[in-house]
């Protein structure tokens, strides 16, 4: 056989393999944030109404709670918004509607005191805060017994495959030098970071040593980072993400929405 007709036949061979059957590391352009203070909106009590630096998340009432806004805003840039809505303040006045705070009224009443997602019968202030970053309300995975589906490995593959990063609400887990969390938000919400890429580390098929990118805006935790498979799939936790690409839905979602959606 002549050389060139050879290197065609392997060439038709190789077009003709499905994607899945190679080892795949996988990464989405997520625009890194810091959680902080980001804008001059005016905050009632307290002396924070100006910008500052994101490096004061560890005694600012507002950088230290703000991971909600941070995790919003990220997804929300990630997906071509721009402000204000991506700007956390205005993330955290519209979405927060608890404990006294005002939604929507350009001003900040409350300081330190986080966002809620759902839990304990407190409002699912995060899921808020995704629908006004992204522009599109969330679809949301877990947690168990909640009536949501549970995010597996599978559908995470997909949801990366598909252009589409996940926030992840850790739930009753939060940053170790974190200096306090309010008593009442403890177990009721969680530290929310993006899930923006995989890695099946050479063994397509199988999920166990699969490992995610994280993108976290907590300034100290050395973002991004990865995580093992069992430590970021966890049935306590809260997923959030769209059902399928903004603007134009690619070929394979509908089979990928069945896995789920029932």
């Amino acid at each position: 056989m002549k050389p060139w007709i050879l290197s065609f036949v392997v060439l038709a061979l190789l077009v003709g393999v499905p994607a899945t059957a190679f080892a795949a590391q996988v990464t989405l352009a997520v625009p890194q944030v810091w959680q902080h203070k980001d804008t001059n909106m005016l905050c009632v009590p307290g002396a924070y109404g100006n910008i500052h630096p994101w490096n004061h998340a560890p005694n600012c009432p507002h950088c230290k709670m703000y991971c909600g806004p941070a995790a919003a805003a990220m997804y929300g840039a990630f997906q071509g918004r721009v402000a204000p809505f991506i700007n956390q303040d205005n993330i955290y006045d519209r979405a927060k509607v608890s404990q006294g705070e005002i939604a929507g009224n350009g001003t900040i009443e409350t300081h330190g005191v986080g966002m809620y997602v759902g839990l304990g019968g407190w409002p699912p202030e995060v899921q808020g805060a995704f629908t006004y970053a992204v522009g599109i309300q969330p679809f949301q995975h877990g947690p168990v017994a909640s009536g949501f589906p549970l995010l597996t490995p599978q559908i995470v593959k997909a949801y990366i495959d598909n252009n589409q990063p996940i926030l992840w609400v850790d739930v009753a887990s939060w940053p170790a030098d974190m200096d306090s969390i309010p008593t009442g938000l403890y177990a009721e919400s969680g530290h929310c970071k993006i899930i923006s890429g995989y890695d099946d580390n050479g063994t397509p098929g199988f999920f166990g040593d699969d490992t995610y990118q994280i993108h976290d805006p907590w300034p100290t935790s050395g973002s991004p980072y990865c995580l093992a498979q069992n430590v970021v799939i966890d049935p306590t936790d809260i997923y959030l993400t769209v059902l399928g690409p903004i603007a134009t839905d690619k070929p394979t979602w509908g089979s990928i929405k069945d896995t789920f959606a029932k």
